[in-house]
Order: structure tokens, then sequence, then C-alpha cells
């Protein structure tokens, strides 16, 4: 199924060429070992190497459920070795490096915020969910702002339109390949910006900017409104949720996807803590 794209503005300048320019228990207490029974330390587990264990976002302390419909709200932990982010190198890139100048934008592809738990996951409702759900008017903005995409993820319903901005002084493209959608690749000249829609759900769907290589981000397109992306703290709500019994899922570019079942009750908040590391 294609996405339709409408131009505002300037519009869409689509499929041209690239311009060069831009872009437990107490432990006993041991007994000493004699030489023969000596023997040397073990390595470190994965455990032990892990960074600690998430810590609860206090913003969940005011969630409350509407009557007649449920909430379902948590978090999105790391376990794992320690994560190092890496700053951005502009290479040649003089003005993309001038953009960034007073910033020290770094790699987003796994973001651990300070309480352990990661930024941008998308969580969501897999399936159907029973009523019927129009998609909202407001579009979802993509940017690209210092050569960077702003935000790194986006999550929007099949119908509603995304916004693709390029807000910076150098021309850019985007080139998004979805597996359930069609592919597109179209320049934005400075400051230009355009709109378009996806008519079929889709989790991941990546993008890309040719022109810049570092530049990458993804999109989330489902069929109701319910679902979220973590931010600073790792949490997520997702309010007005029908009572009945749900697949919620968690999905990362980086890090094993999951899922849970959870039974969502008439004015209940459903809290639904997750654990993510890293595939094999």
């Amino acid at each position: 199924m294609k996405a339709s794209w409408t131009e505002i503005g300037w519009g869409l300048v689509a499929a041209l060429s690239f311009v060069p320019t831009g872009c437990g228990k107490e432990a006993a207490t041991p007994t000493a070992a004699t030489p023969s029974q000596a023997k040397a330390a073990p390595a470190a587990t994965e455990a032990e190497a892990s960074v600690p264990a998430a810590t609860r976002p206090p913003a969940l302390d005011g969630v409350k459920a509407a009557p007649g419909s449920g909430v379902i709200a948590g978090w999105v932990g790391y376990q794992g070795p320690p994560v190092k982010s890496r700053p951005i190198n502009f290479g040649g890139e003089r003005i993309c490096a001038d953009l960034n100048k007073d910033k020290s934008p770094r790699d987003e592809s796994l973001v651990l915020n300070a309480n352990n738990t990661v930024k941008w996951v998308a969580v969501s409702i897999r399936g159907k969910v029973p009523g019927e759900y129009h998609p909202p008017d407001k579009p979802v903005v993509m940017n690209q702002v210092g050569c960077v995409f702003v935000p790194h993820a986006a999550a929007l319903m099949v119908g509603q339109e995304i916004e693709y901005r390029n807000s910076d002084p150098v021309s850019h493209n985007i080139r998004g390949t979805p597996k359930r959608n069609s592919t597109f690749n179209s320049i934005f000249a400075a400051n230009l910006s355009s709109k378009a829609k996806f008519d079929t759900a889709e989790v991941g769907i990546p993008l890309k900017c040719d022109i810049h290589f570092w530049m990458s981000s993804y999109i989330h397109v489902f069929s109701h409104p319910f679902f979220a992306i973590t931010g600073d703290d790792g949490s997520f709500v997702i309010s007005g949720v029908p009572p009945g019994s749900y697949t919620l899922q968690v999905w990362h570019e980086t890090l094993k996807p999951q899922t849970q079942t959870v039974e969502v009750k008439p004015g209940e908040v459903k809290e639904v803590p997750f654990t993510l590391s890293k595939g094999s």
C-alpha cells in the first residue's frame, strides 16, 4: 500500500538527485582454603557486569484511570553491560558542526536514562482493540535540526498525517524503508516541509538521511491510539484502555522485543515494568 504525499509550503521535492552541499539470605563466613583447594577467582558474570536495576519513575505516582476504562502504565529498564554514548562525528560537514558548536549531540540508538531506564522505546497494545478509533487531526512532526532527526522516534495512527521538516540551512533527504508500506526517498532543500500518511500499521520503520550518514530515526504506525514512546525517565502511560485482556509489546531498535499479557479492569491503573537486553 502506498503512503500519500501532500505538499505544504514549498512542498516536497521528491526523488531528486542528491545535492553536494549540506547535510536473600545472609552469606555464611567462609573458611580458609588449603593450597590444594585454592582456585582462581571466577570471571564476573553478565549480571555482575550489568548496570544497576531500573528504578520506578516517580511520575507514575499521579496516574489515574477514568471511570469505565483503564490505564496501562510502567517503565522499560535495561539489563546488560554499561552503555557508552558516542558523540556524533560530523567529519568534514562544517555547516553541521557549526550548527552544533554550542551543543554535543550524541548517538541515540541506545539511550539510558539516569534511573537506568531506556529512552525511545515504542510500547503498544498488539493487534486490534475493541471500538472505533479515528486518527487525530494534528500531525506528528519529524524535524531535521542541527543535522539530527528530532525526535529520534515518533508514533502515529494509520491515516494520521506526519509532517517532515527541514529546519536547517542545508539540504537533507529522508529515505524510509518500510516493509508493509511503500518505500520513499525525497530531498528537502533548506527550510522546506511536507506531509504524508501511512495506511498500514507497522512498527519500526527506519528513516535515514543519505546526505548525512549519521542521521537516523524510526517511525511506528498503529491502527489504534493505545501506544507511547518512552522519554527521559523510561516511563509510559497508555490511557483510556477498554477493559479486557491484551498483549502489550515493546520495541527498540537495538534490544530484544518483549511482550506481556495484561488484564485491564475498569478504573484500574495496571502497572507493567519491562526489562530489555541485547540479543545474542
